[in-house]
């Protein structure tokens, strides 16, 4: 029996609309249509009486319902037990990463652990930190790299690579380019480009600058370093970012300063406490050996 119909089927029950239930399933009316009637001639009933362009269950549907419900339970639990078994039993590897992955030792632990075990394949998927919490650890084979601030949920286990701190990226003109650190007072009047709130970097740099007692003046919000640092270079303003990110871009035109007071992140894998696959397993190992 065909599970689209019968999703179809309890999806209308519900809506008692063949436009809504289209809506919900991704698909037309008219396909909808069709599928109801083709389940209406596989199972020899009618389903639903139509009139006046309503809808309504028929007794037969009422029936029908709950054993249409239990088959689509059993096929979605079939179907993750299935993931779940290929997961274990795979050598694939999937890691979510913040962007700036290539910055920081994370990602050299990955390039010489797939020398080390060419026969583990890893897919990389790039997000901000505030997506890679907590839906992406829900896979067996899955393993975040992140940026944290703080303390650590006891839900996850956490293998630290290295930490990193904020430093003020000026223009090389600056008057202050050529401090070795710099008080945030000191750049109270300066226009602040910032990596906004759509990263977590955002609000740590407000907690240093309620620290130091400054009101920072924001004239832009984005969430590309690269774009950020050409606007510094181009005398727009300056930047707050972690060091060893912006290390990498740096031009003959820019200079990174640490400031204080600061703020310390960690850059950690993370993945959930329990079961994991034979991938996972390997790729922790590596880790907690090195």
């Amino acid at each position: 029996m065909d599970i689209n119909k019968l999703q179809a089927f309890i999806d209308l029950t519900k809506t008692l609309s063949y436009t809504e239930t289209a809506e919900h399933l991704f698909t037309t009316q008219g396909n909808i249509s069709k599928q109801i009637l083709n389940l209406e001639k596989e199972l020899g009933v009618e389903l639903f009486q139509r009139e006046h362009r309503k809808i309504q269950l028929t007794e037969a549907a009422k029936l029908a319902l709950p054993f249409a419900q239990s088959i689509v339970e059993q096929s979605e639990k079939l179907q993750e037990t299935l993931a779940d078994y290929e997961a274990e039993t795979n050598l694939a590897l999937h890691v979510f990463t913040i962007p700036t992955m290539p910055s920081y030792r994370g990602f050299a632990k990955i390039t010489d652990f797939l020398k080390k075990h060419p026969e583990i394949k890893i897919q990389l998927t790039e997000a901000e930190s505030f997506e890679l919490f907590p839906a992406p650890l829900e896979g067996k084979n899955n393993i975040v790299f992140a940026r944290i601030f703080g303390e650590k949920a006891d839900t996850w286990e956490w293998l630290i690579t290295e930490q990193d701190r904020f430093v003020a990226v000026l223009p090389k003109r600056h008057p202050l380019a050529k401090e070795k650190e710099l008080p945030l007072v000191a750049l109270a009047q300066e226009n602040f480009l910032l990596l906004g709130k759509e990263t977590n970097l955002y609000l740590p740099v407000m907690e240093m600058c309620r620290q130091a007692e400054i009101n920072p003046t924001i004239t832009y919000e984005g969430t590309r370093i690269d774009l950020i640092l050409t606007m510094v270079a181009s005398e727009l303003g300056i930047t707050l970012a972690m060091e060893k990110t912006v290390l990498n871009l740096l031009n003959e035109e820019l200079v990174a300063i640490p400031v204080t007071p600061n703020q310390i992140s960690s850059l950690c894998f993370v993945r959930k406490k329990g079961e994991h696959s034979k991938a996972s397993n390997l790729f922790w190992s590596y880790l907690q050996e090195q």
